[in-house]
């Protein structure tokens, strides 16, 4: 099977684990609706983190210490504490959303990104992706119905967790210029474990073996899919990479059904199309511009 696999041209190869990422990171969010049923999400953020740290740390055995070295330790600590926000507002959102609604509502990353972009670090942004982010905000108010009586205030909290993972995204573009990859993860756990420590302490309960069994197996499916998305990346382009990342909406739409008996709400369709829509717009426009300044 391994020189099946080998001998296949690196489309198929590159599908293979842009799948594998899509699943697992819908797998990801399955298993944290579970945990969360015991946990609260701040100690389910923390037990993400201390795991995770623990999953890394044959990695830095096997690079050694001087992998880790680094002359920008308060980017990586600014980018620690809003992956911990990032990480307990997602929890929160998929604990007490509808998981299809959660899932598509955090789609706004890249929008955010390049808001972000324009207005921090004042890269020009043209009128055909503002267009974009307009129709992306479009089908957001689509799906939360703002002013209704459907809204509910949970619906803030995957795009404020949007916001936050798109603030460290800024900040892990810059890092990536000088970084190893083995000091961006490791930094980033031995930053969050204990951030992310503070607010769990507050709620803190003994977490049962299922709990704890359940934020393990969490984390290693996070670590995974960080290397199939590496590996997917290495293989092709960008522009044939990011239609793969979407595939977890409609897998988490079905699982969220057969499992917990979710309908998605009819607005989901039209709502999600304009967000998913907008935000591979927005990036494959960017991945374009990137290359034309190279």
């Amino acid at each position: 099977m391994k020189i099946w696999f080998a001998n296949q041209p690196a489309t198929i190869k590159a599908s293979f684990f842009a799948l594998a990422a899509a699943i697992l990171a819908a797998c990801f969010t399955l298993t944290i609706r579970y945990a969360t049923a015991e946990l609260h999400p701040y100690q389910a953020v923390f037990l993400r983190f201390a795991f995770g740290l623990i999953l890394m740390i044959p990695l830095v055995m096997r690079r050694g210490i001087g992998s880790l070295a680094t002359k920008r330790l308060p980017l990586f600590g600014l980018r620690g504490v809003l992956s911990a926000a990032e990480m307990c507002l997602w929890f929160m959102a998929v604990l007490y959303l509808p998981l299809a609604e959660a899932t598509t509502l955090n789609f706004t990353v890249p929008l955010f990104g390049t808001i972000l972009a324009a207005v921090i670090l004042r890269e020009q942004v043209r009128i055909h992706r503002w267009l974009a982010i307009v129709i992306g905000f479009i089908g957001v108010a689509l799906i939360i119905q703002p002013g209704t009586d459907t809204m509910q205030a949970a619906s803030i909290l995957p795009i404020a967790a949007a916001i936050c993972m798109a603030s460290a995204g800024m900040i892990t573009k810059q890092l990536v210029a000088t970084e190893s990859t083995t000091s961006l993860l490791f930094y980033l756990m031995i930053i969050t474990t204990p951030v992310s420590l503070i607010p769990a302490l507050f709620v803190w309960q003994t977490p049962s073996l299922e709990a704890l069994g359940l934020m393990a197996v969490a984390a290693l499916m996070m670590n995974v899919m960080q290397v199939c998305n590496v590996k997917a990346l290495q293989l092709a382009d960008y522009s044939f990479f990011v239609g793969f990342s979407y595939l977890r909406l409609p897998i988490i739409a079905v699982l969220a059904l057969i499992l917990f008996g979710e309908v998605p709400d009819i607005w989901i369709l039209p709502g999600g199309a304009m967000i998913i829509g907008a935000a591979i717009y927005v990036a494959l426009r960017e991945r374009k511009l990137s290359r034309q300044k190279d």
